[in-house]
C-alpha cells in the first residue's frame, strides 16, 4: 500500500473512532441531531405524530425488555416458537456457535444462510458449501462476534445481546430468494404489509399493501428500488400470515413481523423494533402520518 493509501486508511479509522466515541458519549443528542439533519424539522417528542417520530421516541426512551428479546434473533425465535406452539413456522436451525473457531468442524448442509444474532442486515448466503472456504466463514464470524452493534445510531435493544452466529435454512422459491413480507403491527393488529421482491439483486422492488392486499401508493425515500404499480392476488395462506403476525405482536404497541411465504409455507423471519433505524422517509409524506396514527 502506498503512503497515501495508508494515510487514507488512518484518517478513516480515526474518523470512525471519533464517530463511535461521540455516539457513546452523547447518544441522545447525536440521535436528535441525525433526525433533524435528515428530516429538516424538530421532532415532537411529547406528542409524536408521524411514524418516524414514534420510532425516534422509542429509540430515545423506551426500555421495555421485550425490545431486547425481539432484537436477539435467537430469543425472538424461541418467543415465536412459544407463541405459535411449535417449530412448524420456523426456519430450520442448522447450528449456533459462540466462537468462530467452532465453524472449522461444524457439520453444515450444502445450502444455508449465516447471520449474527445481535446485528441487523448482516448475513451471508451460501448456495454451495463446497465453494466456500471454512476460513472465510470463520473470518466473517469473528468480525461479527467482535462487533458492538447498536451504539450508533443508539439502537438500545441490541446493546446487551450476547453475540452468537447462527446457520439457518436458506429460503428460496424456484431458485430465487423468497419474498420478504414486513407486516407492520400496531397494538397487536396487522395494518400494512411491505413486500421486498428481488432483495439484494438489481431488480429490487418494494411495494406496500393493506391487509386486504390492495396496493397503497407509498414508497421509501431515498431508495434505488423501482416503483411498481400493480394489483396482484395475495400469496397462498395470506390470512395465516396475518394470524401469525397477530399472535407475535400481541401486547406490543408496535412491532414489525417479518415473514416469508414459500409455496404456501409461512416461515417466521424476525421481529423488528426500529424499521430502517427510523431514518427513511415515506414518499409521499402523508403516509408518515397515516402509519403514525395507528401507533397507540
Amino acid at each position: 500500500m502506498s503512503a497515501y493509501g495508508r494515510m487514507g486508511t488512518i484518517v478513516r479509522e480515526k474518523r470512525e473512532a471519533l464517530r463511535i466515541r461521540s455516539w457513546r458519549s452523547f447518544p441522545r443528542a447525536m440521535l436528535l441531531a441525525r433526525y433533524m439533519y435528515r428530516f429538516r424539522q424538530v421532532p415532537n417528542l411529547m406528542r409524536p405524530r408521524t411514524f418516524t417520530e414514534h420510532v425516534l421516541v422509542r429509540m430515545l426512551f423506551d426500555r421495555d425488555p421485550r425490545l431486547a428479546l425481539f432484537a436477539d434473533k435467537l430469543t425472538a425465535r424461541a418467543y415465536a416458537k412459544a407463541r405459535l406452539g411449535g417449530e412448524e413456522n420456523l426456519p430450520i436451525l442448522h447450528a449456533v456457535v459462540d466462537a468462530a473457531a467452532e465453524i472449522r468442524t461444524l457439520a453444515l448442509p450444502d445450502r444455508f444462510v449465516m447471520k449474527p444474532n445481535h446485528m441487523s442486515g448482516a448475513f451471508k448466503i451460501v448456495r454451495d458449501a463446497r465453494s466456500v472456504q471454512r476460513a472465510e466463514l470463520e473470518t466473517l464470524a469473528d468480525s461479527w462476534l467482535n462487533s458492538t452493534y447498536g451504539v450508533a445510531p443508539y439502537e438500545w435493544a441490541y446493546q446487551g445481546i450476547r453475540p452468537r452466529v447462527l446457520f439457518e435454512e436458506l429460503l428460496e422459491l424456484n431458485g430465487e430468494l423468497a419474498i420478504d413480507y414486513n407486516v407492520y403491527c400496531f397494538g397487536g393488529e396487522p395494518r400494512f404489509v411491505r413486500l421486498w421482491r428481488g432483495k439484494f439483486g438489481p431488480d429490487l422492488t418494494v411495494t406496500t399493501y393493506d391487509t386486504d392486499f390492495r396496493q397503497i401508493p407509498t414508497w421509501l425515500a431515498p431508495s434505488t428500488c423501482r416503483r411498481v404499480h400493480e394489483e396482484s392476488d395475495p400469496p397462498p395462506n395470506f390470512e395465516r400470515m396475518l394470524e401469525i403476525a397477530r399472535k407475535l405482536s400481541e401486547g406490543s404497541d408496535f412491532v414489525r413481523v417479518d415473514l416469508y411465504n414459500v409455496g404456501g409455507r409461512v416461515v417466521f423471519g424476525e421481529l423488528t423494533n426500529y424499521p430502517q433505524a427510523g431514518y427513511v422517509r415515506f414518499d409521499p409524506p402523508i403516509w408518515e402520518e397515516i402509519f403514525g396514527a395507528y401507533w397507540p
